[in-house]
């Protein structure tokens, strides 16, 4: 089959799953207003975003009519997944009215959250066997995923590095798929990231978008903006007498990784943290005793049910969707990310910036 037809087909499809999602809240709308005007404005904000996806490469920042297009699809399906519980809450006696106007607030609030909202600082505390008392407290930043490109400039990156500066981090990391694709923002990254700010310093690994440019050139600016690239390689990083390992691997979707050379230079009995960008790495962290793996790479799934990470498009790529997961005395943090790839929209999956905190056992 052609390219043309298969481009075909999938605008097809795609205006049908929009009309589809959009179709609950549109008839509601409607005999509420009592007028078919919401069913005109739902096509006029639709239309110009169906359009543009004929190009799905963008080289240039979105327009208003995207974020306008994507929250409302988003508040849409955020309608369709409240009808049940609020049909419920009708047959129970509540008012029909108040009810269905709460639903279509609740759904309005977090459409256009899912395009307009800013990270959310995570914290979580991590307990480490055999962590050194000088490392007790131990405060570990984490910016994953922030596909600087169309969708995020230089300047929402640097805001987000602010962020984590405000925090007066003892180490702070970056895990991977720092642009979208191409070279065009590889210099703007470098320049954001490289104002990263930590008491022993900033590092960094490669992830699979890393290499839909030259790798090699993206590596040697974070290097030259003072960050130090973890590529199948680790760091002894001293607080006192104490010693922290901090390793990175490689990309695996290019098959650069190399868990064995990075963690070569480990010295016994020092606790370790590992930089991979695709958690799916985490069985093998785990079985060469890597006491805090730090991932990214699944976005949450981008768009999931929210509170249930389980329920998200992660799971199609892997288990380890988002968020702290354990096993034996091993630990892996998923961060869903900054940024986003494709639609420039999270539903069920907020950006965030993490901070990891040490404590001993």
């Amino acid at each position: 089959m052609s390219r043309t037809r298969l481009r075909g087909r999938f605008h097809l499809l795609a205006a049908l799953v929009v009309t589809l999602v959009q179709l609950p809240a549109v008839l509601w709308l409607c005999w509420v207003t009592r007028t078919p005007l919401p069913a005109v404005v739902a096509v006029l904000v639709s239309v110009p975003y169906l359009r543009q996806l004929q190009s799905p490469w963008h080289t240039t920042a979105p327009a208003l009519s995207t974020y306008l297009a994507l929250g409302w699809w988003s508040a849409c399906l955020m309608f369709d997944l409240l009808m049940v519980p609020a049909a419920l809450a009708v047959r129970a006696g509540l008012p029909m009215v108040a009810t269905w106007g709460v639903a279509g607030a609740v759904a309005l609030v977090l459409g256009t959250d899912a395009v307009l909202g800013r990270p959310r600082i995570r914290k979580r505390v991590v307990r480490v066997e055999g962590l050194p008392p000088a490392l007790d407290g131990y405060r570990i930043g984490q910016i994953s995923d922030v596909h600087c490109g169309p969708h995020v400039s230089e300047e929402r990156v640097s805001s987000w590095v602010a962020r984590l500066n405000a925090r007066d981090l003892d180490l702070v990391t970056v895990t991977g798929d720092l642009i979208t694709h191409g070279s065009s923002h590889v210099e703007a990254v470098a320049r954001a990231l490289g104002g990263l700010r930590a008491k022993d310093g900033a590092f960094a690994c490669m992830g699979n978008h890393d290499y839909f440019t030259d790798g090699e050139h993206l590596a040697r600016e974070l290097e030259r903006r003072g960050l130090t690239v973890l590529r199948n390689r680790g760091v002894v990083v001293r607080r006192g007498d104490a010693r922290l390992y901090v390793a990175g691997v490689d990309d695996t979707w290019t098959s650069r990784d190399d868990l064995e050379r990075a963690l070569a230079k480990r010295p016994e009995g020092v606790p370790t943290v590992l930089l991979a960008h695709d958690p799916d790495l985490f069985p093998q962290a785990q079985a060469h005793g890597v006491e805090l793996t730090l991932s990214g790479h699944t976005h949450g799934g981008q768009l999931g049910v929210p509170g249930v990470r389980r329920l998200s498009l992660a799971r199609f790529i892997t288990r380890w969707t988002a968020g702290l997961y354990r096993q034996g005395r091993s630990w892996l943090y998923v961060n869903r990310g900054a940024g986003t790839t494709g639609p420039p929209a999270r539903l069920g999956a907020p950006a965030e910036l993490a901070v990891i905190t040490l404590r001993r056992v």
